[in-house]
C-alpha cells in the first residue's frame, strides 16, 4: 500500500480534473475537498471517488465547468442550484452564502438543489466554524426510489445512508465536528473494504436474502446496509430524507424524482452574546469532559473531530496511504487521460 505526500496527490487529482475540462478553481476546490478527507482519516470519501466522478463527467451527469448560483434569495434564506457542477463547488458555495448571512442577520438556512455528490460533510461545518458560525448540514431526498439502506423493520433498500454533520467553534481547540451517516457505515467505507479486501462490522448489512453478512461483495449483489441504532438511526433517515430533500423541493428542479438536496442551517456563536465568551465557555466545558477518567480499554476521553485533526496531523506527517487497488485505479485513469503520475 503506497503513502503519498498531500501535495503531490492534490496536484494529481488538480491534473485529472483539469483533463477533462474543469476549469482550475472548480478543479482546485474539489481536489482539496477529497485530499482533505485523505488526511482527516476519511478514505472513504477521499480520492477513491476521482475515477467515478472522472465517469460522472464523461456520462454528463456532472459539467465540470458549470458554477452555483442564487435561484432565490431572503435576508435569512436562500436557494441555490449547483447547476450539476461538481457537488463540492455547489456546497462550498451553499455553505459560504450561508456564513455571510449569518454574519449579516445572525441566521440562515440554504438549501441547493441540482446538486452532485458533495463529499465529505463534515469539510462545510469545519470551514464554517473556523469564521465563528456554527451550523448543521444533510443531504439527501425522502422521494428517492431504492437505496442502499433498509428501513428499520425492513430487508431491503429504500433509503440512502442519509448523512449529516454539526459544526461549532471551539477557541484554542480543534472545531467541534460530529460527522456520520444514519447508516452503521458509509456507502464509501464498503469501497474501501472491497479495496482493502476486509470484511465489514457485524450488524451493518445484510445480504439479497435479508440475512446478516460481514461480507462487502455480498452486500454489493444486492443486500442492504442497516441504520445505526436501530429505530433511532431510522429516524434520523427520515429526518435527513425530509429536510434535504423535501424541504427544498429538489425534484422540481431534476428531470428524475428523489433528487439529492442539501440543507444548511448556519449561525452566529455571538447571536445571544460575545462570540468570545461562547468559545472560552466550550474550550471550558470540553476541558471538564476531557478530564474524566478513562474507562477501562480506552487511553482518553475524546471531543468529537480530535481524530480528525489527529489524523491530518500525522497524514501531512507520514503520507497518506492508499490501498494498491484504490491506485491502480487512479493509474488507469490517468493513463486514459494523458496525465503522468506522481513518483
Amino acid at each position: 500500500m503506497p503513502k503519498i505526500a498531500a501535495a503531490p496527490l492534490r496536484d494529481l487529482t488538480q491534473r485529472l480534473f483539469a483533463a477533462v475540462g474543469t476549469p482550475p478553481e472548480q478543479a482546485v476546490t474539489v481536489a482539496e475537498h477529497l485530499v482533505n478527507a485523505n488526511l482527516a482519516g476519511h478514505d472513504s470519501h477521499g480520492v477513491q471517488h476521482i475515477p467515478g466522478y472522472v465517469g460522472g463527467v464523461r456520462d454528463g451527469q456532472i459539467a465540470p465547468a458549470a458554477c452555483p448560483t442564487i435561484v432565490q434569495e431572503r435576508p435569512t434564506a436562500a436557494l441555490v442550484s449547483g447547476n450539476w457542477a461538481f457537488g463540492q463547488v455547489a456546497a462550498k458555495y451553499a455553505m459560504d452564502v450561508a456564513i455571510r448571512k449569518a454574519k449579516e442577520v445572525g441566521v440562515a438556512v440554504v438549501g441547493i438543489v441540482q446538486c452532485n455528490h458533495i463529499g465529505r460533510l463534515g469539510e462545510y461545518p469545519t470551514r464554517a466554524a473556523a469564521q465563528g458560525i456554527a451550523s448543521f448540514i444533510t443531504s439527501g431526498n425522502l422521494n428517492r426510489t431504492g437505496g442502499s439502506v433498509a428501513p428499520y423493520g425492513g430487508r431491503q433498500g429504500a433509503l440512502s445512508t442519509s448523512p449529516m454533520a454539526w459544526g461549532f467553534p471551539a477557541g484554542p481547540r480543534p472545531p467541534f465536528l460530529l460527522d456520520f451517516a444514519t447508516s452503521v457505515i458509509a456507502g464509501g467505507k464498503v469501497e474501501v473494504a472491497l479495496a482493502k479486501g476486509e470484511l465489514l462490522p457485524e450488524g451493518a448489512a445484510l445480504g439479497p436474502d435479508g440475512r446478516p453478512t460481514t461480507d462487502p461483495v455480498v452486500l454489493r449483489q444486492g443486500g442492504s446496509m442497516l441504520t445505526f441504532g436501530g429505530h433511532k438511526g431510522y429516524g434520523l433517515a427520515l429526518v435527513v430524507g425530509l429536510f434535504g430533500g423535501l424541504l427544498t423541493h429538489a425534484d422540481r428542479y431534476a428531470t428524475d424524482e428523489g433528487a439529492t438536496g442539501v440543507f444548511i442551517l448556519a449561525g452566529d456563536v455571538g447571536l445571544f452574546g460575545p462570540s468570545e465568551a461562547v468559545e472560552r465557555t466550550v474550550d471550558k466545558a470540553f476541558g471538564r469532559i476531557k478530564a474524566t477518567p478513562p474507562a477501562e480499554g480506552f487511553d482518553e476521553v475524546l471531543i468529537s473531530g480530535e481524530t480528525e485533526h489527529r489524523s491530518r496531523e500525522q497524514r501531512l506527517r507520514d503520507g497518506i496511504p492508499i490501498p494498491d487497488k484504490t491506485w491502480a485505479a487512479l493509474r488507469q485513469v490517468a493513463a486514459e487521460l494523458g496525465v503522468a503520475m506522481p513518483a
